[in-house]
């Protein structure tokens, strides 16, 4: 006998998600690029918070919030459209892509007290 792939009808079709629509819902996955899956683990966030109390208090930053910037960088691939997962309502699920698709970026860059420039866009460029 032949093994079917599982699909969606077995959600609605036998009322799956209407039974359990207290624990788990269907969503599609954010994507998460493979080098950055790597680096999200408890230990790697705990020293960087670590690192950045040390170079707080070296810069005398401490009360001081309109002096303390963020700058992060996200990609957005138009051709990664990954299929729904389910998982639970409190949990937002991650594909995993390669890094190697097109991307275009986007920069942000905003201080403690909320203060924004502008978003900044990184299209593909092009060699002459």
């Amino acid at each position: 006998m032949e093994k079917q792939s599982l699909s969606n009808k077995w959600l609605y079709m036998y009322a799956f998600l209407k039974r359990w629509n207290s624990e788990i819902s269907s969503m599609k996955p954010r994507q998460l690029e493979s080098y950055r899956a790597k680096c999200a683990t408890p230990e790697a966030v705990q020293s960087y918070f670590s690192n950045l109390k040390t170079v707080m208090y070296e810069n005398n930053l401490l009360g001081k919030p309109q002096h303390i910037y963020n700058l992060d960088e996200t990609g957005i691939q138009a051709e990664h459209k990954p299929g729904n997962v389910i998982a639970g309502i409190h949990f937002k699920p991650q594909s995993i892509t390669s890094p190697k698709s097109l991307t275009t970026t986007v920069i942000g860059y905003v201080n403690a007290l909320g203060n924004a420039v502008p978003p900044y866009f990184v299209f593909k460029g092009q060699i002459y």
